[in-house]
C-alpha cells in the first residue's frame, strides 16, 4: 500500500507539477499556500477592511472578531500533544504547533489574539508570499503559550489557564480582570494534571511528572 501523504506534501507536489507545466507565479503561490496560512491572510485582511487593525483601537475587539470569523471551525482536543503520540520526547524542546483550521479551547484564545496582533502590526505583505506573516503569527503564539515566552520542553508550556493569565499579565500581554469584575478567589489546590496522570502522555515520564507536580504546588500560592 502506498503511504498516505500529508496535507503539506500534497500541496508541495501540486506546486511542483504546476511549475513543470509553466504556470504563472501567482497561481503557483496559491497552489503552495497552506489552508491555515490562507485563513491568516483572509482574517487579517478582514480586520483591516473593517477598521479593526488600527493600533489605537482595542485589541480585544479585534480578537473577538477573529473568534466570530472562526465560528464553525472543528474542535479537536490534544493537538499540542500530537508529537508525543508520534513517539516524541517530552524532555526535548516542544515543537511549535500552529493551527487555524481546528482548535481546542485555549488554542482558540491564543489564535484569536495572535491574529489580531499580526493584523495590528501591519506586517502582512500584500503579496503572494505570506511567509513572513505566518512567522510573526508563530512568534505571537510562542510568547503566549510558554512560561516567560521561552519555549522549552513540555513543562515550559503554561498548562493551567490561571497561570497562562498571570504569566501573560506579568509580561503585559493580557490584563487580569478578576478583581475588577469582582471575581471570587479560588484557593483550591491545583492537582488536575498529576491527579489524572494517565490522561497526559507526557506524565508517563517520571521526571516530567515530578516537574509538573512542583509547578502545581507553586501555583497553590498564587491567588486566582
Amino acid at each position: 500500500m502506498t503511504p498516505s501523504l500529508s496535507r503539506r506534501d500534497l500541496i508541495r507536489n501540486a506546486a511542483l507539477i504546476g511549475a513543470a507545466l509553466g504556470l504563472p507565479a501567482p497561481l503557483l503561490a496559491w497552489m503552495q499556500r497552506d489552508p491555515d496560512e490562507e485563513r491568516l491572510v483572509e482574517w487579517t485582511d478582514r480586520l483591516r477592511a473593517e477598521g479593526l487593525s488600527e493600533r489605537s483601537g482595542p485589541l480585544g475587539r479585534s480578537a473577538v472578531r477573529v473568534g466570530e470569523l472562526a465560528a464553525g471551525t472543528p474542535y479537536e482536543p490534544g493537538t499540542l500533544e500530537a508529537y508525543l503520540r508520534a513517539d516524541g520526547n517530552p524532555r526535548d524542546t516542544e515543537p511549535l504547533t500552529l493551527l487555524l483550521s481546528r482548535f481546542d479551547c485555549v488554542t482558540l484564545v491564543e489564535s484569536c489574539l495572535a491574529v489580531a496582533r499580526v493584523a495590528s502590526a501591519n506586517c502582512l505583505a500584500r503579496t503572494a508570499d505570506s511567509g513572513p506573516s505566518w512567522q510573526r503569527f508563530g512568534e505571537e503564539i510562542e510568547r503566549m503559550r510558554y512560561r516567560g515566552g521561552i519555549r522549552g520542553s513540555y513543562t515550559s508550556r503554561l498548562h493551567y489557564f490561571s497561570e497562562w493569565i498571570s504569566d501573560g499579565a506579568a509580561r503585559g500581554l493580557v490584563r487580569d480582570l478578576g478583581e475588577e469584575l469582582r471575581g471570587v478567589e479560588d484557593r483550591r489546590r491545583l492537582r488536575f494534571m498529576t491527579g489524572h496522570r494517565a490522561s497526559y502522555p507526557a506524565l508517563s515520564d517520571t521526571g516530567v511528572y515530578r516537574v509538573i507536580g512542583r509547578m502545581e504546588r507553586r501555583l497553590d500560592a498564587a491567588p486566582r
